[in-house]
């Protein structure tokens, strides 16, 4: 009895316990919804589970009798088998042209229940994800914890959000570690050793899940290494610099490159530097700034308008404290990643992937938000925010119905509450005096939003 009342006056636990439940049993719906109308998963998905299944079968990450035994059917349902998305090593070895990190942290979900086995973890670890997401919030904002609960979980049941929670992709798994290093990092004005050491295992993870993160990590680093004390600083470097190397060996031996995009059928045979310039573009992809939130298709503002308001919560983040101004670094590093390095925003996947690392990061701007403009605000909110979740039921619906399918056609589902507010945005990928119309009335409202935002007078810590 005494127990449950502690647990009853600590808003942490309780809020805790009750976002996990209604996220795994809400997240559940989304593993039965198809990627394509030929295959239940698609894309690198496939490729990340068959190196899971060399792993357990060979203890290797050598692809080839797995393609022989056509092994991969257990868990891939086209019936035209499994491409190939890398050419054959020097020495012969088949290798998937993605880094092992998924891989490996797949291995308990795939063998208990093979496809199915490992969307059940993944589902588990997106849950949990966004607790550490709450958490997190409910420290660094002075914020109900009601309303952090709310921010958080209106968030969490974004469509994008829905849909990753069981999508056999690397960015839920990058931003539980990126989320728990911050967490590690509150209120300690001095980072001591085992803290300092803690964080690095979480960064360090990063890179092992994909190259791209490493700016990511990078960030983190840094204001760690700012905040420890000397030996901490040391050990740091020291164990920092032996965790690069071992990195660096394992690469160059598994996938002759410092990335494995150099088994890439598209990339064969690059070095990485030619790799790197040929991710990077700015002119032609300037417009992905605001087309990653509003493009019809992809942006995840046009799948769930409460995110519209973490545009101005940016303008107010970043005149937070410290941690607040490195969270703001972390969403502005990701963004100019999904803009400028990747290579579409419009992939063979649903809208938000290249954004879905620092997701759970949108709590905190959405936060500032709220704090400062909730009463002037308040209807737009509650709006947007209740739309935000009858859009993610739409889609779920008509995913469950075969209406639609996740990487194919998600935008065209008849729901009239997707489909009333389409003319709204603009379509990116038909560029004509419509296109160029909407957008410059978006970018004139968000500007003036911004600038608003930013020279208010805000409650900031």
């Amino acid at each position: 009895m005494a127990l449950n009342i502690q647990i009853l006056k600590r808003p942490e636990i309780l809020g805790s316990l009750a976002l996990f439940v209604v996220l795994i049993l809400v997240y559940f719906f989304s593993i039965d919804i198809r990627a394509t109308r030929g295959a239940s998963i698609t894309a690198d998905e496939p490729f990340y589970l068959i190196t899971t299944q060399s792993l357990i079968q060979d203890s290797n990450i050598d692809l080839r009798a797995q393609y022989q035994d056509h092994s991969y059917r257990s868990f891939f349902d086209h019936p035209d088998g499994l491409w190939t998305q890398s050419v054959p090593l020097e020495d012969g070895r088949l290798v998937s042209p993605h880094n092992i990190g998924l891989t490996i942290l797949l291995i308990p979900g795939f063998l208990m229940g093979g496809l199915i086995g490992t969307q059940i973890q993944m589902v588990l670890l997106s849950a949990s994800t966004w607790v550490l997401s709450y958490l997190l919030t409910l420290k660094l904002m002075p914020l109900k914890p009601l309303f952090v609960w709310l921010v958080t979980i209106i968030i969490a049941l974004s469509a994008s959000a829905f849909i990753y929670s069981s999508e056999i992709y690397p960015e839920i798994p990058a931003a539980f570690f990126l989320v728990l290093s911050l967490l590690l990092l509150v209120k300690s004005d001095r980072v001591h050793v085992i803290r300092s050491l803690t964080i690095l295992i979480c960064i360090s993870t990063l890179p092992w899940l994909a190259v791209k993160y490493v700016p990511l990590a990078a960030l983190v680093g840094l204001y760690t290494l700012w905040k420890s004390t000397s030996i901490a600083r040391i050990l740091l470097i020291v164990v920092g610099l032996l965790f690069a190397f071992a990195y660096i060996l394992f690469h160059l031996a598994a996938y002759d490159s410092l990335t494995p995009y150099y088994v890439n059928l598209v990339y064969a045979g690059d070095s990485t530097v030619s790799i790197v310039e040929r991710h990077v573009n700015f002119f032609d992809r300037f417009y992905r700034l605001w087309g990653l939130f509003i493009d019809r298709h992809f942006g995840i503002a046009r799948w769930a308008p409460i995110l519209l308001f973490v545009i101005p919560g940016l303008a107010l983040t970043i005149r937070g404290n410290a941690l607040h101004r490195l969270v703001f670094s972390l969403i502005i590093m990701q963004i100019l990643m999904a803009t400028f390095v990747a290579i579409t925003m419009m992939g063979w996947w649903f809208s938000g992937r290249t954004l879905m690392t620092i997701f759970p990061l949108l709590t905190i701007p959405l936060s500032f938000f709220v704090i400062n403009f909730y009463s002037r605000f308040r209807l737009p909110l509650i709006i947007s925010g209740t739309y935000s979740v009858l859009i993610t039921v739409a889609l779920a619906i008509a995913g469950h119905r075969r209406e639609i399918v996740i990487a194919v056609d998600p935008f065209e589902m008849s729901s009239p509450v997707i489909q009333f507010t389409n003319n709204l945005f603009p379509l990116y990928t038909s560029w004509n005096a419509m296109t160029w119309f909407l957008t410059l009335i978006w970018i004139v409202l968000g500007t003036l939003v911004i600038l608003i935002t930013f020279r208010s007078k805000t409650i900031l810590n």
